[in-house]
Parts: C-alpha cells; structure tokens; sequence
C-alpha cells in the first residue's frame, strides 16, 4: 500500500575522512509532512486526507512518528471544521500552517477560531513554545490580518511555522508569497526569532511554510531579504517543507544555508505525503526522506 517513490537524503554529517571517524547516528524519530488536503465539502479530497491520516496511525509505532505538520491549504468554506475533524484522527502533536486558499477564500479569521487551539495545545506537549502575534493590522496592504507564526523544539530541533502568505486581493499576486514586514508580521518575528541562534553544525532550525522560500515564490530583493537572515547560520538551518505546487521538488538554496522540499497535493493525482527520519547522535542530525503514495 505504501510503494516507495523517492528518497532524498539531507545530511549534516562530515564525509568520513582518514583522519575523522565515522559519526554514529541512531533513529530519534520522524515527522510526516502533508500538503494541500483542499478539504472544501469534496467528498474524494476528504476521502484522501481520511487515508493519510489512517496510514500516520497504522505506522506512528513502527516508524516513530511524533509530529505532523500540515503545511497550508488544509481547508476553507465548509470543509474548514471538517479538515479539523479529520486532522484531530492523529494521536500524535500535529501543526496546521496556513495557506493562500484560506485566506483567498476569506477564511483567516476562521482558520484561527478553527485551529488556534489546536495551536496552542502544542504548548503542553512541546517545549519552548511561542507563537507571534495573532490578529494584526497589515499596513502593506491596510486591513486586518491573522498571522500564524509558531516554534517550538522537539527533541532538540526547533521547528518553526512561517506564515508568508500574501494578503493581496490580487489573483497574480495573490499566489505569490510575501515577506509580510510590518509591526506583528512574519519577517520581523522571524527574525527576532533567529536572533536567538548562532552559526553551528547542529542542523536543528527546520522551516514550515505553505510557500517555498525560494523563487519564483519570492521575487529576487524578497529572496535576499530572507537569506540575509539564515545565510549566516549556515550549519542550522535545516530545511525548509513547503507545499503550494502540488507536485515533489527540491533544490539547494546555497545562499540561504538550506535545502528545500516541496510535497505533492494529497487531493490532485497521486495521494502523496513525506515521511522524514531523523537521525543523530545528539549534536548533529540527519534527515531521511520518503515520499509516500497512498492508494
């Protein structure tokens, strides 16, 4: 039922040399990303999340799954709640990142009143919790926003949600991502919230988002805005897990210090999430990666 269509291999360990020995990794545990469930009152796209979900809880014990992260586009309209519903199926902490389609559909008020607590209950079950402002006024594009920036550390990496969805009523630049910098915005809590690191080898800041920190999602001054920020923690950050173009990518972003990892669309074509193997020996960590596709 869970054929293997590719494997990556994201590494922070040295190459073995003659004069450094073999770092010993052992499995800590892994995390399942999953992409654009599009739950809006189609039977078949709630039928799709409904086996992701059963295939997490078939395998959470065999695989060590102990966190989901959801990244955007879960739900809007009438399948909002019933994305939730679905969703709260998992045993495990799952966080839900938001998307553009919520937003375009007029729902990030109602993603908040949906999945706010579900947010903040990772503050009992995770540590070193913190959440960014929540409803704010976007002066970029003078309206109310619901932002939804969270971290929180798991057995050491911090994962870190990022909301760059644009707020544009535009429908071009509505798909594109923006950095979201204003008083209670993205960037400058994103950017508080990598004052707090400094340059190592851990690998262990693992970026959450709907949109890809990489182009054409951001434009080229936007892009070197963001690598400005993580370049000079090359070593640290990871990754980043994105969603958006409902197929599998990926690309090193040299500039940046990180890799990123696109995950198909649950709902369009193949049913596809990832599975991510964490392995380390305690300071450093190295992820293992495998698309799913469910039948």
């Amino acid at each position: 039922m869970t054929p293997l269509l590719a494997l990556s291999l994201l590494s922070c360990t040295p190459a073995p040399s003659d004069t450094a020995p073999e770092v010993q990794l052992t499995h800590s545990f892994s995390f399942v990303v999953i992409a654009d469930p599009h739950i809006e009152g189609t039977a078949e796209h709630s039928d799709r999340l409904q086996a992701a979900v059963d295939w997490i809880e078939a395998e959470k014990d065999a695989r060590q799954i102990e966190v989901v992260v959801v990244v955007g586009d879960i739900g809007w309209g009438d399948g909002l709640v019933q994305s939730r519903e679905l969703l709260d199926g998992l045993s495990m902490p799952y966080l839900p990142v938001l998307g553009d389609n919520e937003v375009h559909f007029d729902t990030g008020q109602p993603f908040d009143e949906v999945f706010g607590s579900r947010i903040e209950d990772l503050a009992d079950t995770m540590s070193d919790w913190r959440r960014g402002p929540v409803e704010v006024f976007n002066t970029v594009h003078d309206q109310p926003s619901w932002m939804q920036n969270v971290a929180f550390v798991h057995r050491g990496l911090t994962f870190v949600a990022l909301d760059w969805v644009s707020r544009s009523s535009s429908g071009v630049f509505g798909e594109l991502a923006e950095l979201n910098d204003f008083e209670g915005g993205t960037l400058p809590w994103f950017t508080n919230e990598l004052g707090e690191f400094e340059e190592g080898r851990g690998e262990d800041i693992l970026l959450f988002s709907h949109h890809p920190m990489h182009t054409p999602s951001f434009n080229l001054e936007q892009l070197e805005q963001l690598t400005r920020l993580t370049g000079p923690l090359e070593g640290r950050v990871a990754a980043n897990w994105a969603g958006h173009y409902h197929v599998n990518f990926e690309e090193e972003l040299k500039e940046g210090g990180y890799d990123v990892f696109v995950t198909d669309a649950t709902w369009d074509d193949e049913n596809t999430i990832r599975i991510v193997e964490v392995w380390s020996d305690g300071a450093t960590h190295e992820f293992r990666q495998e698309l799913i596709v469910l039948e």
